[in-house]
């Protein structure tokens, strides 16, 4: 090494690698330097195995940590982590003002692992929806930015483990695999995102070692329980020879002895990482690569991995434009959602269980009436199809029913409530200059004026400028006035805005599937504003959609103009077989249909319980009884002010359930029999049991009577809007009197 000026000093080393045979391919290598604290000084490529790296000339007579190994071209400042990860060799050298290049020996054992070799990584986002008939339908994901990230290899994380953790490590593991018990199986490789019913609450620990993989409101924030153990085992140890490993680990104290026998063993301990919450810091993650999911949630990259190593240890992550901000929808634990060895060319399926995720599906396919031309589909509230007013025959659960109410799950009879999506679509020469907008429009049954839905409809669409990511532009539908004619909205074109002028060459513009970012609905009404209160305002109502032509001139449906068609019946795969309106469904040139709005909460409440001859409970919740044969009265109230809700009522005598008081999930609120309890059509309810009845065997006991009343209202996809639930709690004890 030499010095070439009074403020740098110029280090040479001369590269031997032992090991080539005739005919290998030898790896590119660059040279890197960093200071004792790990600080990046500089770099550069090695030419015919020598190479030369400038110093500041302070470094003088200090120990400098020089690495060799693979190219880091997509790095701006390496690391010395990466490096380790990329297997570099280090040397550790303290630098003189002269002397001649330093000869440096590299191993084939090492220098072959920088060969890279190509590794397709293929998958697809897809999440489950439930659907208003009780089913549920895979969906794809896309549009969505996926981050693709490599975790360290176990050998380099066990290296690297501080002692305390390294003994933790050991000791679990000769734990867990020397209980007599069966154990359960590991979660699949998706982890906690795909089941989060394993998820365990996040340590602040976790969260303060990688902040980068945990932000704030991702899903698997929420607490759950740690899994029980089940009677399928994980890897068991029936190996003599790996049964002696397991001991002669178990004895060892010898920390570097404990590190490669560990490392011996990890095909045994790797399944069960993803049951100790504490390993979750100590997995060192890199993310190199974000690709975008297509219109059928699929993703693909290209990575590069050591030819003679394993191949990588992948972790996958992905964020969704929702509004302006991207949003976390699939960020399992790194010890859970890691595809250990991945096998190169594998299709992922990363399952979503984020409810904040939005999925997408292939348009819906339509199947008109036979000799239908140009046509606009009356199709949903939410995802409740609509039935129609003048069509006889069997509802489907889930429909829009003529009277406006709907049904799903369980419940029969439901009224809609909440902030309500309308649905509508139109055959693909549409728009044009025959019917170019639209208009929705609502006014309670048996009432003259009618009221335009207003709130804002957008559409977004996808615009490419290669090789940047996506970015989601708006096109604003409505609500627009022309010619005097307010609350108009464009029926979608068939493309969407060109680039502009100012975009790079080779930009693109297109519509991605409808159900991207919730983009399904045509119009909007919420309900908990509508003339009069919630009170008031609970009823039928009829929804009314128009077609107007370009100068806003309404046009009536018909062989020259338009058909309105509604789903007469929908398939497994959505394709809509549909049928034209009836005539007794038009109000002028409108297609007009009935929902049923209700947002009134429920009530709840109890009465103390009262033994016939001995009253009510005192100041403390105590009643006394001087016979087990004494009546004893509950009575509780379940209401809705129009009865559109369930109730539940559970009675338990200290942990045990007494059964013979309880009413299960779904009864009516004007049920006239509830269980034991007999009601009066309204919600009241009562029955008088005997002290002996609720009491069993026991001479004393304390009670809790818990009960909750659900509404029915829906948003049209198949739940209820549990805001408008009501629960009252009832506690008291039976003593006998001394």
């Amino acid at each position: 090494m030499s010095t070439t000026s009074s403020d740098s000093i110029r280090v040479s080393f001369s590269l031997r690698l032992e090991g080539v045979k005739t005919g290998d391919k030898t790896p590119s290598m660059t040279a890197y330097a960093f200071d004792v604290t790990g600080k990046f000084v500089s770099a550069q490529v090695v030419d015919s195995n020598k190479v030369s790296l400038t110093l500041p000339s302070y470094f003088a007579n200090q120990t400098v940590r020089f690495f060799f190994g693979p190219p880091l071209a997509d790095k701006a400042t390496p690391s010395i982590a990466e490096l380790t990860r990329k297997n570099a060799y280090e040397l550790r050298q303290r630098v003189v003002t002269s002397g001649d290049a330093i000869e440096l020996p590299i191993y084939d054992s090492v220098w072959r692992l920088w060969l890279f070799c190509p590794c397709t990584v293929t998958g697809q986002l897809v999440t489950s929806v439930a659907l208003p008939n009780g089913t549920t339908k895979q969906l794809p994901v896309c549009n969505t930015r996926v981050n693709i990230c490599e975790v360290w290899a176990l050998p380099i994380i066990i290296w690297r483990l501080p002692e305390p953790i390294l003994l933790q490590l050991r000791d679990e593991f000769v734990n867990i695999v020397t209980q007599p018990f069966p154990l359960p199986t590991p979660p699949s490789p998706e982890g906690l995102a795909a089941n989060p019913a394993l998820a365990l609450q996040r340590s602040p620990s976790v969260a303060a070692a990688i902040p980068m993989l945990r932000p704030p409101g991702s899903m698997i924030d929420a607490p759950a329980a740690m899994p029980q153990r089940a009677t399928a085992a994980l890897p068991a140890v029936t190996d003599p020879q790996t049964a002696n490993d397991v001991r002669a680990l178990a004895a060892s104290a010898n920390v570097s002895d404990i590190r490669n026998k560990l490392i011996a063993l990890s095909p045994i301990l790797l399944p069960y990482f993803c049951w100790w919450e504490w390993i979750e810091p100590w997995l060192v993650v890199d993310c190199f690569d974000t690709v975008t999911t297509d219109s059928n949630g699929n993703f693909s990259a290209t990575i590069w991995y050591p030819c003679d190593g394993p191949t990588p240890n992948l972790y996958f992550s992905a964020e969704q434009l929702q509004g302006s901000n991207w949003v976390s929808i699939y960020q399992p634990y790194v010890r859970c959602g890691t595809y250990w060895n991945y096998s190169c060319g594998s299709n992922v399926v990363l399952n979503v269980t984020d409810p904040a995720a939005i999925p997408c599906a292939p348009p819906v396919t339509v199947n008109p009436p036979s000799g239908t031309g140009s046509w606009v589909l009356v199709t949903a509230v939410g995802g409740s199809y609509v039935w129609g007013t003048a069509r006889s025959g069997t509802v489907p659960a889930g429909w829009v029913q003529p009277s406006g109410l709907t049904a799903y799950g369980s419940i029969v009879n439901a009224p809609f409530g909440g902030y309500l999506g309308f649905r509508s679509g139109a055959s693909i020469d549409i728009p044009n200059s025959g019917a170019m907008y639209y208009r929705w429009s609502y006014r309670l049954l048996g009432t003259t004026p009618w009221f335009y839905m207003t709130d804002p409809v957008v559409r977004h669409y996808v615009k490419e400028t290669p090789p940047a990511l996506p970015t989601f532009p708006v096109e604003i539908m409505g609500p627009l006035t022309v010619n005097g004619q307010q609350a108009l909205y464009m029926f979608t074109p068939l493309n969407p805005p060109p680039p502009s002028v100012s975009d790079p060459a080779g930009t693109i513009t297109y519509w991605p599937n409808d159900d991207l970012f919730a983009d399904i609905y045509s119009g909007y009404l919420d309900t908990t504003s509508l003339p009069g209160g919630v009170a008031a305002a609970a009823g039928v109502y009829q929804i009314m959609l128009e077609v107007f032509d370009q100068n806003a001139n309404p046009v009536a449906p018909g062989s020259g103009t338009f058909t309105f068609i509604l789903a007469e019946s929908v398939a497994a795969d959505g394709t809509i077989t549909a049928r034209a309106a009836d005539p007794a469904e038009m109000d002028g040139d409108g297609y007009v249909f009935n929902i049923h709005v209700d947002n009134n909460p429920c009530m709840a409440a109890t009465d103390p319980p009262a033994i016939t001859g001995g009253g009510t409970a005192d100041s403390c919740g105590f009643l006394t009884y001087t016979s087990t044969s004494q009546p004893i009265t509950i009575a509780f109230q379940a209401k809705h002010p129009n009865e559109f809700a369930t109730f539940s009522l559970e009675m338990v005598r200290g942990v045990t359930d007494v059964s013979g008081a309880d009413v299960p999930g779904g009864t009516e609120v004007s049920a006239l029999t509830a269980g034991a309890y007999v009601g009066d059509g309204v919600g009241d309810f009562t029955n008088t049991f005997t002290v002996g009845a609720l009491l069993d065997t026991c001479v004393n006991g304390g009670f809790a009577e818990s009960l909750h009343v659900a509404a029915k209202a829906t948003t049209g996809w198949g739940d209820s809007i549990t805001a408008y639930d009501a629960s009252a709690l009832e506690a008291f004890a039976l003593a006998l009197a001394t």
